[in-house]
């Protein structure tokens, strides 16, 4: 028979292995967990990097809306004065210094347009009228339908931003009129 100290010693002995396996089964789910930690820390980390990046953008994107923005009433300007004072150039009567420098002026004035996305145009004749760049001057009767709400003549160039008028081209159009014979000017149209 075993002595109590040899008992005592076994039992000693066992709860000591029984505890080193509890610590060894701790050490092992404390490993696991501090893993998990960090996957989840870096995936944290990985998604604010993306959301911050996302939101940069956004806010760059913003940013370049705003300032074109906010330069628009000052481009209508520009692009008024570019448009009406051209005209100006076909007076015979300047001289040639004075020529060159409207020249000189109104190439700046487009340059500043162009900087900023704007674009002069000027609808071909037969195309198809685009209402919301053109403003009517006059209209033609026609009884050829295909040629309703085309453009007749373009008075004026306009000045367009991103598809949106800055100035407005001045244009005759043929309207449908089963009645003409011929194509015969009417009273202008003014429309806003």
């Amino acid at each position: 028979m075993e002595t109590q100290s040899e008992i005592v010693a076994e039992e000693n002995f066992s709860e000591q292995d029984s505890s080193a396996a509890t610590l060894e089964k701790i050490f092992e789910l404390q490993q696991k967990n501090s893993r998990q930690l960090i996957q989840s820390l870096r995936e944290n980390l990985n998604f604010q990097n993306q959301v911050r990046q996302g939101m940069q953008r956004e806010l760059d994107e913003l940013k370049e809306i705003q300032r074109g923005e906010q330069f628009t009433p000052i481009l209508r300007a520009v692009a008024a004065v570019c448009v009406e004072y051209r005209k100006l150039l076909a007076d015979e009567t300047l001289s040639r210094r004075t020529r060159r420098t409207l020249e000189l002026m109104f190439d700046e004035l487009e340059e500043i347009l162009s900087e900023y996305d704007a674009e002069v145009f000027t609808s071909s004749i037969g195309e198809q009228r685009r209402p919301l760049l053109t403003k009517i001057v006059s209209t033609f009767k026609t009884a050829d339908k295909n040629l309703h709400n085309t453009i007749a003549r373009s008075r004026r160039p306009g000045v367009m931003r991103n598809g949106h008028p800055l100035y407005r081209e001045f244009v005759d159009v043929y309207v449908y009129d089963a009645t003409a014979g011929t194509v015969k000017k009417s009273e202008a149209i003014r429309t806003e």
